[in-house]
């Protein structure tokens, strides 16, 4: 007993208790066959074949069967003989027949058909790669040797080199076919070589005997000799065959003796000589014979090898499969205690690897404890039963390792998540003072600056967002009235970087819910990035809305930039419709994860597709359907009855097959196709940008604010909802000052230039760093801030309610904030679709946190009256300041 089996009570007293046991897993005995080890099963399995087959089977079925395949073929090989020797006596007896003035045309005839004949069996028979090249190169050969000689082309001495060329592969050809392990077969196909040989050479010398007059008779002679030399192995060959002492051998002996002591005589004329002609027919007779008789012979030696081969072949086959009969008794008696817990192992693993594990990381990703993990029902001691075990220490580990990364996720989660909310935090703070700096800023550089820099700081309030997105953490949204679709749009495009290019075609009058306004203007502004990053700097990107049949509504930003082939589009579809899943690729593609995202969490469908149906290099459209439910208004239509674009009949079916939905769905009234955005576009000007577009966002002219005097009256105009251009160009046609008020200072040289918007933030934020940097007394002192009107209770109220304290906070001391705390007093009509991108960034930031904003009911307002009434402002402002510092002017001199 040790002191881990005594439990020790509240009053000291120890108190033995018993662990439960637990029951015995039934094992198999150490000597029963599933317990044997896998090399004994295998022994087992392979013994009697290994030991029977290997050694009689499979050397003697593997030597019979050679043997056999050997002598099939060499008794196709061995056909090729006659046919070979027939072609070369019908060459050169129609080579003879030219020489001698013979029948010419019957020799070429039966010439022509050895010659198919060859050629056909050459196609038929399966020889041997080198023996194909020769027989090939002597048809080949013979059939030009003897076109140049039917033509008359060649002269004797061409005619012995290149038939001397032939007999080289002739008798290449005849050793190659017959290729047999028979010492007899083998000598004998070597003497039916040489004859051939002696045949051709016999030929040779024939034609110069006949035909030496064309030749000069040292040269003529010299030939002679040269012929005779190689004679003598060609002898050789053919005594072999006939036996050195048989009278043939003899006779082939003296001839040749005869031959060349008449070579050798130059008393003895060559050309025409009766007895050197009888020498050389009596040669060609011997050798024709042994021809004869020799192919004969070797013909029928290896087709009676090959049935020989055949039958032990046979004999063997049958020996060896009866052993291997009853060797896979024996094999299928072990295989069986083999495969059963194979089986059993398999069917787990793979339970364990496709629903167990599955199942049990789930629970552990969803904030569970790692569940026991369940062993493979193989419990034998062997290898595959330590297989098992095996899997079950991998089954374990994996829960493991999930655990670990579900914490690690978590934790870089929640840290992505706390930097997020601090660096949007900081960034709102940012936004709140450059919104201070902008009211109080009268420079109109500095103004741009500003506004620039309140740009910027927008999209760094994005990036946050996204690393929040990228958290899995929700981006915290404020319950929020319903915001115009035209504002959302608004919203979005100011916070990407070249907002001045896009545009807008017909948006319908309809609101969203302000839960997920926010994330609606999160998910366009990605896609707007997107577009104006991958599209030329001079182009324009469209963006535009549709009500669908359903009540829902898509909205579809397009570009004309580098587009997206189809295998592209269809991956980027599908990882859409994952809805943001967390893959290598989420790095690259953070903006796709984003939009996928935030799309799966308020069902949401985006998907891509080319701007033009069928070409990739016509830009990318990407669509974004909003349901019914997440719409204010369901049932509104377009405002508008006239199109701003021309809308082919058939436009439904772009944004259907784009977005996956029923073309029924798509209200009748609209029939506005982005199909042909690209074409639209196209009948812009040379700069990329349309004759007459929609713009989304004000180009700010610096400047513009420094109007002095009263207006004139302007004329009431009726605009569209997205054009907000007239705001900004009303304070830039200001009517000139009243008689009676003097003419302000002229401005600065360049001051009336519009700076240049695309500069770096570098010059941004060093000319921000030092309006920052001067001495807060000298501006407390300055005259211009010296003065005083009744839009000052305006702001006064605005800064108030800004600097409301926090009441409440969380458990982790960070502020909770109290909805409509600090709402300004006051407001504009939350449906009016003509409010600047700025103003539009703000109204939906009454749908974050941080931003002090909250849309509020107003009375509706004629827009031109608000416009005069701030331009009279700022031009009595103006002018009265310029009237100040003229008089402190001549004061001072």
């Amino acid at each position: 007993m040790s002191a881990f089996s005594q439990l020790k009570q509240s009053d000291g007293t120890l108190v033995d208790f018993e662990r439960t046991a637990e029951p015995p897993i039934k094992r198999p005995s150490r000597w029963s066959l599933t317990n044997w080890p896998v090399r004994w099963k295998v022994l087992a399995i392979v013994l009697v074949p290994l030991v029977v087959a290997a050694t009689f089977g499979g050397l003697r079925i593997y030597s019979s069967a050679t043997e056999a395949s050997e002598m099939r073929l060499a008794a196709d090989r061995v056909d090729l003989l006659p046919t070979v020797e027939n072609y070369m006596a019908t060459l050169e007896a129609a080579m003879l027949a030219r020489a001698t003035g013979g029948d010419a045309q019957a020799a070429l005839t039966a010439f022509d058909a050895s010659r198919q004949r060859l050629q056909d069996q050459l196609s038929t028979v399966d020889v041997a790669p080198d023996v194909r090249d020769g027989v090939q190169t002597l048809v080949d050969g013979g059939q030009a040797l003897m076109d140049k000689v039917t033509a008359n082309s060649i002269g004797l001495r061409e005619v012995i080199q290149s038939y001397a060329l032939l007999l080289l592969p002739a008798e290449d050809a005849i050793n190659g076919s017959v290729r047999v392990d028979d010492e007899r077969i083998r000598a004998e196909t070597a003497g039916l070589s040489r004859a051939i040989g002696a045949r051709g050479q016999m030929m040779m010398q024939t034609l110069i005997i006949t035909r030496g007059g064309e030749l000069p008779e040292p040269e003529l002679r010299t030939s002679m000799i040269a012929l005779a030399g190689t004679e003598p192995s060609t002898l050789f060959g053919m005594s072999q065959v006939l036996g050195v002492a048989s009278p043939d051998a003899q006779k082939l002996q003296a001839e040749f003796v005869k031959r060349m002591a008449a070579m050798t005589d130059p008393a003895v004329p060559l050309v025409n000589n009766p007895e050197l002609l009888a020498s050389v027919n009596a040669t060609d007779d011997i050798a024709r014979q042994i021809i004869e008789r020799t192919t004969a012979s070797v013909t029928s030696a290896v087709s009676e090898k090959a049935p020989t081969a055949r039958t032990a072949l046979i004999r063997d086959s049958v020996i060896v499969a009866v052993v291997i009969l009853l060797a896979l008794v024996v094999v299928a008696l072990v295989a069986r205690s083999l495969v059963r817990p194979l089986r059993r192992l398999r069917d787990s693993a793979l339970k364990v690897a496709h629903e167990d594990l599955t199942r049990e990381i789930d629970h552990v990703r969803a904030g569970g404890e790692s569940p026991p993990v369940e062993p493979i029902p193989v419990y034998t001691s062997e290898e595959v039963g330590q297989v098992a075990h095996a899997v079950d220490e991998l089954h374990e580990q994996a829960l493991l390792l999930a655990t670990e990364q579900s914490r690690l996720q978590l934790q870089v989660g929640d840290m992505f998540e706390t930097l997020s909310r601090r660096s949007r935090s900081l960034v709102d703070q940012q936004l709140a003072l450059i919104d201070r700096l902008e009211f109080n800023e009268e420079d109109p550089d500095r103004l741009e600056s500003l506004f620039r820099l309140d740009h910027l700081a927008a999209r760094m309030r994005r990036n946050g967002a996204n690393l929040l997105v990228l958290a899995g953490a929700k981006v915290p949204r404020e319950q929020a009235e319903p915001v115009p679709v035209s504002a959302v749009i608004n919203a979005a495009a100011s916070e990407v970087e070249d907002y001045t290019r896009v545009v807008t075609a017909t948006v319908p009058d309809s609101e969203i819910v302000g839960e997920v306004a926010g994330d609606i203007v999160h998910l366009l502004a990605e896609l707007l990035d997107n577009a104006l990053r991958y599209s030329p700097p001079v182009s324009q990107v469209r963006v535009s809305a549709v009500h669908t049949g359903n009540g829902g509504l898509v909205i579809e930003v397009s570009d004309i930039g580098l587009g997206m082939t189809e295998s592209d589009l269809r991956v980027a579809n599908a990882r859409l419709q994952s809805g943001g899943e967390v893959t290598a690729y989420t790095a690259r593609h953070m903006g796709l994860f984003v939009v996928g995202r935030l799309a799966a969490q308020h069902g949401l469908v985006v998907r891509l597709r080319s701007t033009v149906a069928g070409e990739p290099n016509s830009g990318t459209t990407a669509g974004v359907y909003i349901p019914a439910e997440l719409l204010a208004d369901a049932e509104a239509t377009d405002q508008f009855s006239t199109p701003e674009y021309a809308r082919p009949a058939d436009a439904h079916a772009g944004i259907a097959t784009a977005l996956a939905l029923d073309e029924d769905h798509y209200d009748d009234s609209y029939d506005d196709s982005f199909d042909d955005e690209a074409a639209a576009l196209g009948d812009a000007d040379s700069n990329g940008h349309a004759e007459t577009p929609l713009t989304l966002l004000p180009q700010r002219d610096p400047g513009a604010s420094g109007i002095s005097g009263t207006p004139s009256p302007q004329p009431t105009s009726t605009a569209r909802p997205t054009d907000t251009s007239s705001f900004f160009a009303a304070r830039a046609q200001a009517a000139q000052p009243p008689p009676a008020e003097p003419e302000p200072e002229p401005a600065a040289p360049g001051a009336a230039e519009p700076s240049d918007t695309a500069g770096s933030d570098d010059a941004i934020y060093q000319k921000m760093l030092s309006e920052w940097l001067i001495d807060p007394t000298e501006l407390a002192n300055s005259t211009d801030l010296d003065w005083e009107s009744v839009w000052d209770h305006g702001w006064s109220a605005a800064a108030a309610a800004e600097e409301a304290p926090v009441l409440r906070h969380t458990e982790e001391g960070l502020p909770v904030r109290e909805p409509g705390a600090r709402l300004v007093p006051g407001g504009a009509d939350a449906a009016d679709a003509d409010e600047p991108v700025e103003h539009a960034r703000h109204r939906i930031d009454a749908a974050q946190p941080g931003t002090g904003h909250e849309v509020a009911s107003a009375p509706h307002l004629d827009p031109e009256a608000v416009r005069a009434s701030i331009s009279s402002h700022f031009g009595g402002v103006h002018a009265g300041r310029s009237h100040a510092r003229e008089t402190r002017g001549t004061e001072d001199e």
